[in-house]
């Protein structure tokens, strides 16, 4: 079995299921497929949420467009009878939803929980669409697995965390039955069930990793993960154009992109895979991937890349004793955040996390006993991630780039395959820009004596 992920960007409209429609048809099978959201309407359903509190005549109005978005996609799609079909299966979704705001409209709060109820009907609409016009395409049985019925987390809501022994009864059950069948399995990416039986949330871009621990658990020969842009590449093409796809990877390369902004890798996508040892491919309908192993082809040039968490947070506290002990504090605040790294000398503990802590989210700092001083700092985090360990013209390079630039806290990597600093998030962009010119682009050569770039 392989298992493949389709993305919101790929599955923006009917032309996008069209394609990735397609494209399943020519995989082999059985086969899992994953998809996320159609483009935009995660976010959409967080803004309609959030409305609900204050405008419920505005929510109300977000709701009705975003039905009639899916309901276009729909029947544009399915031939009668298979839309009626999908209309049925979808009116009490909407109905639901309708009910929620009702609710929100009167209390007047919105919970993580409430949070989760609601965005996770953009995966619901989404599989529900791509299935059914997937059966239009292929003779090959469709059967939709709800991922609510698949993965079971803690209560964690919005970045909860997979029970891996309670879904993997489930997913064993599910190999169980379908192995060596010619069949199509379809699930979604990012929600699951808590535990207590409530809809959870696996983090943001989560589907990826949704494939990639169903991939390890299933015990897959692939898992590949479909998307806008043609692999994993030297750096975010819409910060630097000129960016080139790496062919391949090793997975701690990848892990370290994951964790450090590559938006094409959740952070928690390549340790399953990298656990059971299974090929991860990352790769645009137009053709070029990048392909994630443990030991990528040795003749193939080495790259390097450039990585951006636009957002991010620095703590820098102060303590009374220099062995102040800080791992209750971490561990409380990692349920709410990822963190990047911490140091600690003397006095001095730095704690860097990848996503901005909000006010809702400061409730930790109350373990920090025994702070003088405690100073919270807005911060992007600028790597540079490579196959092979940095070079010291390349360590040079990195940091005469950012000689003029006020730098919050530095880490390298256990490996020295990876360089990061937390920096002022208004110059990060121009900063990686720059290091992709000077470290990651291909050396200047000679042309009957004149200076060129290859671009």
């Amino acid at each position: 079995m392989i298992v493949t992920k389709f993305g919101g960007a790929v599955l923006g409209n009917a032309a996008g299921v069209r394609n990735a429609c397609a494209t399943i048809c020519t995989l082999p099978s059985p086969q899992l497929v994953v998809v996320s959201a159609f483009a935009n309407v995660t976010n959409w359903l967080e803004q309609l949420a959030h409305r609900a509190t204050e405008d419920s005549t505005e929510a109300f109005r977000l709701l009705q467009e975003l039905l009639k978005h899916h309901e276009q996609i729909a029947a544009e799609l399915l031939p009668e009878p298979a839309y009626a079909d999908w209309l049925n299966q979808a009116i009490p979704w909407a109905a639901r939803l309708d009910e929620i705001v009702q609710g929100l409209a009167i209390v007047r709060e919105l919970s993580p929980r409430t949070l989760d109820m609601i965005v996770h009907y953009g995966e619901r609409y989404s599989s529900s669409i791509v299935a059914a016009a997937l059966q239009q395409e292929t003779a090959t049985p469709v059967i939709p697995i709800s991922a609510l019925d698949l993965i079971i987390t803690d209560d964690a809501h919005r970045y909860a965390r997979p029970n891996i022994d309670l879904t993997q009864e489930r997913v064993k059950a599910l190999r169980n039955r379908y192995r060596r069948r010619k069949v199509i399995l379809l699930t979604e990416g990012y929600i699951a069930r808590s535990t207590s039986g409530q809809v959870t949330t696996m983090g943001r871009e989560s589907s990826s990793y949704t494939a990639t621990l169903l991939g390890q658990l299933l015990r897959a020969k692939e898992v590949r993960i479909y998307t806008d842009v043609p692999g994993v590449m030297t750096a975010d093409p819409a910060i630097v154009p000129v960016a080139e796809t790496i062919p391949n990877m090793d997975y701690g390369m990848a892990n370290a992109l994951a964790e450090l902004g590559a938006k094409v890798l959740h952070p928690r996508t390549v340790a399953p895979v990298e656990r059971a040892r299974i090929p991860l491919v990352i790769t645009g309908l137009q053709g070029m991937s990048t392909v994630i192993t443990s030991q990528p082809n040795p003749s193939v040039e080495k790259f390097c890349s450039v990585a951006l968490l636009p957002e991010a947070t620095v703590l820098m506290m102060e303590t009374e004793f220099a062995n102040m002990q800080f791992d209750q504090f971490c561990q409380t605040l990692a349920a709410h955040v990822p963190l990047l790294w911490r140091h600690h000398f003397r006095h001095k503990h730095t704690v860097v996390t990848a996503l901005p802590i909000e006010q809702g989210i400061q409730l930790p700092l109350e373990q920090a006993q025994g702070c003088t001083r405690v100073d919270v700092q807005d911060a992007a985090i600028v790597s540079l991630v490579s196959e092979s360990p940095i070079t010291h013209n390349q360590l040079k390079t990195f940091f005469s780039v950012l000689a003029s630039e006020p730098i919050f806290a530095v880490q390298r990597g256990e490996d020295a395959r990876t360089l990061s600093v937390a920096i002022e998030r208004e110059r990060a962009r121009q900063i990686v820009e720059r290091l992709h010119r000077l470290i990651v682009l291909p050396p200047a050569t000679v042309v009957n004596h004149e200076m060129v770039f290859v671009w």
